[in-house]
């Protein structure tokens, strides 16, 4: 349910993008060479879920300094759509799009900064000075409760009409337990919407635990019991979820206590599942059934010991539950074929015998079925092969045991996925290990969505990355971006060991993807400092720009890393480089609201007075962002006042024109 949170999010971030706030004075903007609306394109990918083609096109456009794109490219960080979740780098996207005067960024960033561990009260408070000042009404705020949650406020509740995007945001909301924006949300009708796979605000609350959420949805309306296609309930998903609060309001509102999925499986077995005793009491109190059994003859008790929940293993036996026996083969006759459960009872059909002894961890039956014929490449229906399923499920030794007999490693499931693939996006080093112990190439298959080596990078997975470069892995393989497992770590916080490691095994620093980035550049552009440092000492070509003209130095000072371009300064790099919009390093810093780093630059000597294509100077960006303390660093080096834009503005002008009254006076007595 990840992306659909994520894409409600999304959804909100366009409707705030496409209806800007009534009390929104409108201000000064450029008019010449803009389309009617540079987004559509961007919009027409994320209708149709191309979000690699949305996010390029949303970089593109706001490295170009739109701020409706700097806003949507923070929202795909935030929610992780293009990638892993990174606040950080959403944080950066909305501080550009704010200080060009959007008001929903700002409001965001205040969320952000109030939700982060620990919280921020000044940079909260100043945002949200910044917001109202921009003449963004953020909701009341309650004293008593966090002040605002990060992933909820890209646009009030309040003011959404659209009956899509609402059942969306009801449901985004249920899921982080945003009372504010439940209460606005939650009607009648809406409580009683599903999505495609039958889960509705109900079962999202349930899952997430929250509560008073689940309070409130029911007193909406919401039915109790709603199955989803596996026939799971609500009250059966915040069982495993192990919210014993959730659990006694579905139990207050007369949910089914002995309700049973698709599967089988009951309300009991599901908390047992979870592993939480006090959740598995509260069901034994009210007459959940211990002797109930899945498709697989599993009880309740079975799910408790496999898991390890010892206490809750305990309780169901005092009960009477009853588990499999699970003691080794005591006959002497060998096991040829997997005991089935009843014709439509069974979780296996269709499975070759192998498959399901490999899945059940039972090696004795394995090597039996091995000798007995048993075809070690054999698929399953869902074409998974017999090695996929042990190298997931099975210990390193049925994986030998599958190799010695003859399977092939290259076969790959129907995703395209080889075993080595799967081992390490699994973090299975035991398997990564046994897999290239027995030849297995390091590279993977030529069907694999992404080399193994680039899988272990994203994850940054140092040890099976060891493995794989040991193995003689090819080091400059890329993803369909075109990134390599460099690059890739050039932006971890903790990739500088594992870059290291790739350099001394040969990796080349200037190799660059699709939009002509090097690892050093991505390394500038995440901030970070360490990882450059190690690129550098290697060799990397400092000046090194991407397509866009980007350099470097202007990606550190884009995101506003200042540790990171004191290293590049060092390197002495040409401050004047411009981009194909005619930014410098100095105008990036100024988006970016850096005092530290336009004072760092203006030691070295860089021009205060560059216009970019817009004929804009530092001065004028630090005035339209309404940065004081920039200003008068830029004026304190000389930076002149009398410079228009082309639009006939002087830093005055725009100063004015958003209201900053005392910047504007500033200048003029300069």
């Amino acid at each position: 349910m990840a992306l659909r949170s994520a894409l409600a999010a999304l959804g909100l971030a366009l409707l705030a993008v496409a209806t800007p706030h009534p009390a929104v004075a409108a201000p000064a903007t450029r008019s010449f060479g803009r389309t009617a609306d540079p987004l559509e394109g961007v919009k027409t990918s994320i209708r149709l879920k191309n979000f690699a083609a949305a996010q390029a096109d949303l970089q593109r456009l706001a490295d170009a300094g739109n701020a409706d794109a700097q806003y949507l490219l923070a929202v795909f960080y935030l929610n992780g759509l293009g990638g892993p979740r990174d606040p950080d780098k959403a944080k950066v996207w909305l501080e550009k799009s704010a200080t060009q005067g959007d008001a929903h960024a700002a409001f965001s960033l205040a969320s952000l900064y109030a939700d982060s561990d620990p919280p921020d009260p000044q940079a909260t408070e100043r945002w949200l000075t910044r917001a109202r000042q921009l003449g963004f009404a953020p909701p009341a705020r309650n004293a008593a409760k966090s002040p605002l949650t990060a992933d909820s406020v890209l646009i009030p509740a309040t003011r959404i009409s659209d009956s899509a995007v609402k059942r969306e945001a009801l449901w985004l909301a249920a899921e982080q337990g945003d009372m504010a924006s439940l209460e606005a949300l939650a009607s009648a009708p809406l409580v009683a919407e599903n999505d495609e796979f039958g889960r509705g605000a109900l079962a999202r609350a349930a899952e997430a635990g929250h509560a008073p959420a689940l309070a409130l949805l029911l007193k909406r309306g919401a039915p109790v019991d709603p199955a989803d296609q596996y026939g799971m309930t609500p009250l059966m998903l915040a069982a495993r979820a192990g919210s014993l609060e959730s659990v006694d309001v579905l139990l207050a509102s007369h949910a089914n206590i002995n309700a049973v999925d698709h599967k089988g499986n009951t309300v009991l077995m599901h908390a047992a599942a979870g592993g939480k005793v006090a959740v598995v009491e509260r069901l034994l109190s009210g007459g959940a059934a211990v002797a109930a059994r899945n498709v697989q003859d599993w009880s309740a008790l079975d799910f408790a010991e496999i898991g390890g929940a010892r206490e809750a293993a305990a309780r169901l036996r005092e009960k009477g539950a009853v588990a499999l026996k699970r003691s080794s083969a005591s006959s002497e006759v060998a096991l040829t074929s997997v005991q089935r459960a009843g014709q439509g009872r069974d979780l296996y059909a269709g499975w070759p015998d192998l498959a399901v002894a490999a899945a059940r961890k039972a090696p004795e039956m394995l090597q039996s079925l091995l000798a007995h014929g048993a075809d070690p490449d054999g698929v399953t229906p869902q074409g998974t092969p017999v090695l996929s399923v042990a190298v997931s499920s099975g210990p390193p030794a049925t994986v030998e045991t599958l190799l010695g007999a003859g399977a092939h490693a290259q076969h790959a499931d129907k995703r395209g996925n080889s075993p080595l693939l799967t081992a390490t996006r699994d973090g299975r080093e035991d398997m990564v290990a046994v897999l290239l112990a027995h030849g297995v190439s390091a590279d993977g298959s030529p069907a694999d969505p992404e080399p193994p080596l680039v899988a272990a990078a994203k994850r940054g997975q140092a040890s099976i990355l060891g493995a794989l470069i040991a193995a003689h892995a090819h080091l400059e393989v890329r993803d369909a971006n075109g990134s390599s497992a460099l690059m890739l770590l050039a932006q971890r916080s903790d990739g500088a060991d594992m870059m290291r490691h790739l350099l001394e095994a040969g990796a080349a620093t200037e190799t660059a993807d699709k939009a002509g980035r090097t690892a050093l550049w991505y390394a500038a552009r995440a901030g970070r400092a360490e990882n450059a440092r190690v690129l550098l000492e290697k060799g990397a070509d400092a000046g090194h720009a991407d397509e866009s003209g980007l350099t470097p130095l202007a990606a550190a000072c884009s995101a506003g890393a200042t540790a990171t371009a004191d290293l590049l300064l060092a390197k002495g790099v040409h401050l004047e480089a411009r981009t194909s919009h005619g930014d410098t390093a100095l105008l990036l810093a100024a988006s970016a609201g850096s005092r530290e780093l336009v004072d760092r630059l203006l030691a070295h000597h860089a021009n205060q007075d560059a216009q970019n294509e817009f004929g804009d100077t530092a001065l004028i960006i630090a005035s339209r962002n309404g940065n004081d303390a920039l200003v008068q660093s830029l004026l304190k080096a000389g930076a002149s006042t009398r410079l228009r834009n082309k639009d006939h503005l002087s830093a005055a002008d725009v100063a004015a024109a958003r209201s900053f009254s005392a910047i504007a006076d500033l200048l003029k007595s300069a």
